[in-house]
């Protein structure tokens, strides 16, 4: 389930920041120039204490895992340098976002309005946030696709009309991708439309129509292909538990992994050089959440040894 649906079902309700800004892509062209080296993975882990996940760090391949953040926390994502990790949190007030050091200090929030702001975005210049945020105009709960600065200063609304969720840049910082909740499912499957947006909230179109279990949607490092997985969990849903591509204009829509008797496969991430996934895979033996690599263009699974007794989820791949 996305987050923004769970926020609401929560009734996380609150004012967001309206102070405007320009997005500019600023060192886009150097950064992507530099080919970077991939790093340590951040990723959700489940405690059954506080009944919530908290982000926690390891190594790609599960070795060095500690906690990062405690406290609920569930989505996060690297700092084009490596240097910073952007996650959302929840507090008495709703869920926010922050940022830490991989080595778990210099600890900062971003954003403190009541409500929701989740699931950060860095830009690839690293100049800018995008994330999602609760309208709070509109009598009943939606969020629209936000952007500020890394430092939380300069917030500006990007997406209105509709129930936009999870945004990530463009690799070369022009553009966002986002999902938006067409239909909320009230006991259904949730339907999703993928859709992109310049960063200065023109230009929005639709690049894959609405679809049932539709989610988490990734960009490919080099730019060429837009992720998502069809929700694992509605087993009945065509190629639920399938990672699918398809370009940004829309074509060329296909699965990329389709699930296997054992694993079904959620939230796809590419790694920061583009030759390595890391994913979500519910195993069906263990009947729990884990985390698995690949390469990009196919080949075996591999399972992170993240500990078998562990419910992991919301996988991001940082560079070094």
């Amino acid at each position: 389930m996305l987050l923004a649906t769970l926020a609401g079902a929560l009734g996380l309700f609150g004012a967001t920041t309206s102070a405007s800004a320009h997005v500019v892509p600023g060192a886009v062209a150097a950064a992507i120039a530099q080919k970077p080296a991939n790093g340590q993975i951040t990723f959700g882990r489940y405690d059954p204490s506080i009944d919530a996940h908290t982000v926690w760090i390891a190594d790609a391949d599960g070795r060095a895992q500690r906690q990062l953040v405690d406290g609920p926390s569930w989505f996060s994502d690297w700092s084009p340098d490596g240097s910073r990790i952007a996650f959302d949190f929840a507090d008495d007030t709703g869920v926010h976002i922050g940022t830490i050091s991989p080595d778990g200090g210099q600890r900062a929030s971003l954003t403190s309005e009541e409500g929701v702001q989740e699931t950060p975005d860095w830009s690839p210049d690293g100049q800018w946030i995008a994330y999602g945020a609760m309208d709070a105009s509109l009598p009943y709960f939606s969020t629209s696709i936000w952007v500020m600065r890394a430092d939380g200063t300069g917030a500006r609304r990007v997406t209105s009309g509709g129930f936009d969720v999870e945004p990530v840049f463009s690799p070369d910082g022009t553009h966002i991708a986002f999902a938006r909740i067409v239909d909320d499912g009230e006991g259904a499957p949730q339907v999703n439309s993928l859709h992109v947006v310049n960063v200065d909230g023109s230009g929005l179109r639709e690049v894959v129509a609405p679809r049932a279990g539709l989610e988490h949607p990734d960009w490919s490092p080099d730019g060429k292909w837009l992720g998502f997985n069809i929700n694992p969990g509605e087993r009945d849903l065509p190629d639920s538990g399938a990672l699918i591509v398809v370009r940004p204009d829309g074509k060329a829509l296909h699965v990329l992994r389709a699930p296997t008797s054992t694993l079904r496969f959620f939230k796809i991430a590419w790694s920061p050089d583009g030759h390595r996934l890391l994913m979500g895979c519910f195993d069906t033996r263990l009947e729990r959440d884990r985390l698995c690599t690949s390469n990009a263009g196919g080949g075996a699974v591999r399972p992170v040894e993240l500990g078998s007794d562990s419910w992991v989820n919301f996988p991001s791949w940082g560079t070094t």
